[in-house]
């Protein structure tokens, strides 16, 4: 009986040994829990009050830029709003730039389609509508001899295709321009010394023409020279120089503003 019971004491208290380990893992288990969820007081105060500075800068920021955008938003619609009110109170103004921008695009396709009739001047001459009006390049071979303003036969025939069209706008102000390659214009007897003088010869030779047959307004016509400055191409080839001396004609836009 003795040694039964024995038996029945060290068997009653075997659960000690795992019950310990249990509560040492508890135990352990807490302490890393609580050394996870202690906090630096003092450093939590200093991250706090930065971490606000920032936000607070942030939102000062993003208002800034709010309202400028809106003060700007606010301006431009000022400025639409301006010219809503102008254009309301002066109607005739805007039908008058559509009249305008109509009868020069009419104009410039009209020119486009007497040119094309005439295969050669199709290749030296060009139209183009540009913001300020109408932008017709001839090139001086079609106009003059080498080195001579006078106008020939072949540049009559041209000048007086384009006529028609261009009395449609003889009111617009209107200016013929001259150019020239970078050839230094030599001459012994010639009356011109210089390309300046060659281009504005030529220029105003033009606009004689045009003036005394009542095709441009002589009041509203200007003249300009060039020399070779301004090339629309490279001289460095015969092609280039040829391109280079032209005279253009310019009829531009009455209520043009740059």
């Amino acid at each position: 009986m003795r040694k039964k019971k024995k038996s029945d004491e060290g068997a009653s208290e075997g659960w000690l040994l795992p019950y310990s380990d249990i509560m040492t893992l508890l135990l352990a288990l807490f302490i890393i829990l609580f050394a996870m969820a202690k906090i630096d007081q003092h450093k939590f105060e200093e991250f706090r009050t930065e971490f606000g500075t920032i936000l607070s800068n942030h939102s000062n920021t993003y208002q800034a830029g709010k309202n400028m955008l809106s003060a700007q938003s606010g301006a431009d619609s000022d400025k639409s709003i301006l010219k809503g009110s102008e254009a309301a109170k002066n109607p005739s103004l805007v039908k008058k730039d559509q009249l305008e921008a109509q009868q020069l695009q009419n104009v410039s396709d009209q020119l486009q389609q007497s040119i094309d009739k005439d295969p050669n001047l199709a290749k030296n001459i060009t139209v183009s509508l540009q913001s300020d009006g109408i932008h017709i390049n001839l090139k001086s071979n079609i106009l003059f001899a080498s080195g001579n303003a006078d106008l020939n036969d072949q540049a009559q025939k041209a000048l007086n295709i384009l006529a028609p069209s261009l009395k449609i706008l003889s009111q617009n102000p209107v200016v013929i321009a001259g150019y020239t390659d970078n050839m230094p214009y030599k001459t012994n007897n010639g009356p011109y010394h210089s390309n300046w003088e060659l281009s504005s010869a030529r220029a105003i030779n033009v606009m004689q023409y045009y003036v005394n047959d009542q095709t441009l307004n002589e009041s509203n016509v200007s003249i300009q020279a060039y020399a070779e400055n301004k090339p629309r191409a490279s001289n460095s080839t015969p092609a280039g120089q040829a391109q280079n001396r032209r005279v253009e004609i310019i009829i531009q836009r009455i209520n043009y503003s740059k």
